[in-house]
């Protein structure tokens, strides 16, 4: 068991190097480095902690919990509410790879704007985020230029282009449309899936009531990684609000 707890580390190590080398010091590298921390510790402290009989329990029982609520985010996530009568579509950035391209779960994201556009052609799409690190432009940018690609028209596009979180992207994107929509407007969100619950809760702390969902799904191989970020991002909100 220990040799297989340091098997884990060395991969969360050569995982954080990958990150690093990809995007910097991201949220993402902090996230990993603590797994690194935490599962170096628990092999060189195995011996000790194999004697506390309560101990994997506790593991089995924080796995299951995990695992349940994970499944309750990506069917919440899945299930669309949007009625494509809404004024707004805020689509949320989600990183661009080193030569500025969006990355894949910001490709499903800019895919479903694409079709929800077809559905409602009316609407006006905000596209949200900021500059990443080692990035000559923002997120917003490079989803603009793609949806103007796609066929949108620019006038229909508003970039919001400071916002460095999903907490920032909604508050930011709130400020703009309150000045531009005084008397009020609808929205819909347009994220993957998994971000779909803690987004729409973002929705309701700055203010923005009755917003609907519109989801992009996140391929297979990336949901893992994903879904652990994003649970630990969701206590973080629980604790902090943002």
């Amino acid at each position: 068991m220990r040799n297989v707890l340091w098997v884990l580390f060395s991969l969360f190590v050569l995982n954080a190097v990958n990150i690093i080398m990809r995007s910097g010091l991201s949220n993402t590298f902090w996230l990993n480095l603590g797994f690194v921390a935490a599962s170096g510790l628990y092999a060189w402290f195995y011996p000790y902690l194999r004697q506390k009989k309560w101990l994997p329990l506790v593991i089995m029982a924080a796995a299951i919990v995990s695992l349940l609520f994970s499944g309750f985010v990506m069917l919440y996530g899945r299930y669309d509410t949007a009625t494509f009568t809404e004024d707004i579509a805020i689509v949320l950035g989600a990183g661009l790879r080193a030569d500025g391209t969006p990355s894949r779960s910001l490709q499903s994201r800019l895919d479903a704007a694409v079709l929800y556009h077809g559905r409602n052609p009316a609407a006006q799409i905000v596209v949200s985020g900021g500059v990443g690190h080692g990035q000559a432009f923002s997120e917003a940018q490079a989803m603009a230029r793609f949806l103007e690609s796609a066929g949108i028209p620019s006038h229909l596009i508003i970039l919001e282009g400071a916002s460095h979180s999903t907490y920032e992207n909604m508050r930011l994107s709130m400020a703009i449309l309150e000045e531009l929509f005084p008397t009020g407007f609808t929205a819909t969100v347009i994220t993957n899936d998994f971000h779909m619950y803690r987004s729409i809760r973002f929705t309701r702390i700055v203010g923005m009531e009755g917003a609907t969902s519109f989801h992009g799904s996140t391929p297979l191989t990336a949901l893992p990684g994903a879904l652990v970020r994003e649970l630990s991002a969701i206590v973080k909100m629980w604790l902090l609000g943002t």
